[in-house]
């Protein structure tokens, strides 16, 4: 049975695809809670509500008397503007002529399929910004653009610069824990681990849990003389360092290797978004310190038709929170115009709850 043009290539439709299909930047080591926290907001703007964490006590007071006021502390409404895109592509003619052909559903089906490939392709550029945005908010604390919008893997020419503000002393060597280099057999590598989740939880309360580690990582922890020697000890986690692994819960960590992680820049070159001695620790994902914030656009529902004024105008729009997608019959020349967009900002709402440890200090 044939379609009508409005359910092929309407909104709806359209929308349904750019927010199903997957994105070509590799996310299989991501956990999903990173992309799933998501919190609609008006337009390309929002705020959301820093929590640093609290491990204060309650006071005493004396029984029956008044209740002693609090100042609480380390919580504050932070303002942003979100990240933007909107950018289009041309169906020609000849797959709008085979879409039309309303009393021949096999034609129509290939124009369909020419559609849906196109499509699919289209939207996976809308896909893998948002996870590379995602991966350069956890590799550097910070996400980069040039001065044509493009992204950017570091900070070096960057035009435009969403910095989180992760403190310095959750960077490199942070606060020097990681002061001997893992490369190193002799160094304490239990002892870095331990001596940073103690720190993690003293500076906010979120205890680390995730480890985004980079390619050498894995070598370092088998040539480690410590670690040789707790990997003797457990026959499971030995087996699974067999298959070039780290076991989860190996440390008390869940671990990733992270060092599949890479997009295309603008210029053709494929960049690594983990450096190949580091690693990002974080708390298990919650609303609390991590979010996708996704913004409103207005699209219209009509694919081709004039309204008599505004207000019947108005009518054709709907709004969508976060990716979009519509369609548009042109007349010159006569094809098909697709629109796809995204209104977005991954937001790190405790900057000093994760920390980019670099491993081999010079």
């Amino acid at each position: 049975m044939a379609k009508s043009l409005q359910q092929i290539i309407g909104y709806k439709n359209l929308t349904g695809i750019i927010t199903s299909k997957p994105g070509g930047v590799p996310t299989a080591q991501l956990p999903p809670a990173f992309t799933s926290f998501t919190k609609p907001v008006e337009g390309d703007s929002g705020e959301y509500t820093k929590v640093e964490g609290n491990r204060r006590t309650a006071r005493l007071v004396h029984y029956g008397a008044p209740s002693m006021r609090r100042e609480l502390k380390g919580v504050s409404t932070v303002k942003v503007g979100l990240m933007h895109t909107f950018e289009h592509i041309v169906h020609n003619s000849a797959v709008l002529n085979q879409l039309r052909q309303f009393d021949n559903p096999a034609v129509q089906r290939r124009g369909e399929a020419v559609v849906a490939i196109e499509t699919a392709n289209f939207i996976r550029l809308f896909s893998n910004l948002r996870i590379s945005a995602i991966y350069s908010a956890l590799s550097q604390g910070a996400i980069y653009f040039d001065a044509g919008g493009n992204l950017m893997p570091t900070a070096g020419g960057a035009k435009i610069t969403i910095d989180y503000g992760v403190p310095a002393a959750n960077k490199t060597n942070c606060n020097d824990i990681f002061a001997a280099s893992w490369a190193t057999a002799g160094t304490d590598i239990i002892g870095d681990i331990t001596s940073l989740k103690i720190e993690a939880v003293k500076k906010t309360g979120y205890p680390l849990v995730h480890a985004f580690y980079g390619k050498n990582i894995l070598g370092h922890l088998l040539a480690n003389t410590a670690i040789q020697a707790l990997i003797a000890g457990n026959p499971g986690h030995a087996a699974t360092f067999l298959m070039q692994e780290i076991p989860a819960g190996f440390l008390g960590l869940q671990w990733h290797p992270i060092y599949e992680a890479f997009y295309e820049d603008n210029d053709g070159n494929t960049n690594e978004w983990f450096d190949a001695d580091n690693i990002t620790f974080t708390p298990e994902p919650s609303p609390e310190w991590w979010e996708v914030l996704e913004g409103s656009m207005e699209v219209p529902t009509d694919i081709g038709g004039i309204t008599a004024n505004a207000n019947d105008a108005l009518g054709t729009l709907d709004t969508i929170y976060g990716m979009f997608s519509y369609a548009q019959i042109l007349n010159d020349p006569v094809g098909i115009k697709h629109m796809a967009g995204d209104t977005f900002l991954p937001v790190l709402k405790v900057p000093s709850a994760i920390y980019i440890a670099h491993t081999t200090p010079p």
